[in-house]
């Protein structure tokens, strides 16, 4: 199997991974480390290190003037023929540059300080900052709808539990308004949740995603089949 190495910011959180790994064995493949992404690509040891980095749901915590550096340090840590796949909630580009200068529920209360980039965002960064060139793209925006629709539907039927863990009345409503707030900008496609593929010109590692999406690879003909083209 893998070797995964995976970083963060939040001590919680990594108590909380190390003790999953654990319960499930699988300390001796999976470790973490409480490091900025800056500080780790600078790290010698960690040059050209990794065959994969996998971004879900971290570059909203980047903001849009350091988005190069956060394609920059991916740069520094792949090997030649390495993939970035990353997790973004992403804002449209016709409203981006308003969305730039203005405040919302999200960016203020329940993740202050946030930015939800756009696609074009994205990729100027990655070409002005890295080798790295937007490879696939799938919007899974919809399908976000229906999972924040089963987490809102979760949470409320276990109030009780939530209730015990000491959250008052203000924090149901809060958090049943960011649930449905987040729910009705999937589905309007105000906001989109795309799973995009970063890699270099020339990467031959991304063949099995083209053979696997893009390709139906028909079956051979046979020596009389193509005798009887031939002489047709």
């Amino acid at each position: 199997g893998c070797r995964v190495h995976g970083i963060t910011l939040s001590v919680e959180q990594k108590a909380l991974a190390e003790t999953r790994v654990e319960k499930e064995g699988l300390g001796h493949l999976i470790t973490f480390e409480v490091i900025d992404y800056r500080t780790f690509a600078r790290k010698k040891e960690n040059q050209g290190r990794f065959d994969r980095v996998i971004s879900c749901e971290m570059i909203e915590a980047v903001g849009h003037e350091h988005l190069g550096e956060f394609f920059w340090a991916v740069e520094q840590v792949l090997k030649y023929d390495g993939v970035l796949v990353m997790e973004a909630i992403t804002t449209p580009e016709a409203r981006y540059e308003t969305y730039l200068r203005t405040t919302d529920f999200i960016n203020t209360i329940i993740f202050p300080g946030s930015l939800c980039p756009s696609l074009h965002a994205l990729v100027d960064a990655s070409y002005k900052w890295s080798t790295l060139t937007l490879e696939h793209i799938d919007n899974i925006g919809l399908h976000y709808a229906e999972t924040l629709a089963e987490w809102r539907r979760r949470f409320n039927a276990k109030e009780s539990v939530v209730r015990k863990l000491g959250f008052d009345d203000v924090f149901m409503r809060v958090w049943n308004y960011y649930l449905t707030y987040c729910e009705a900008g999937f589905r309007s496609q105000t906001e989109n949740c795309l799973i995009l593929v970063f890699s270099r010109p020339g990467n031959r590692a991304l063949v099995p995603l083209t053979e696997t999406r893009s390709v139906t690879q028909l079956k051979s003909l046979t020596k009389e089949e193509v005798n009887a083209w031939l002489e047709g």
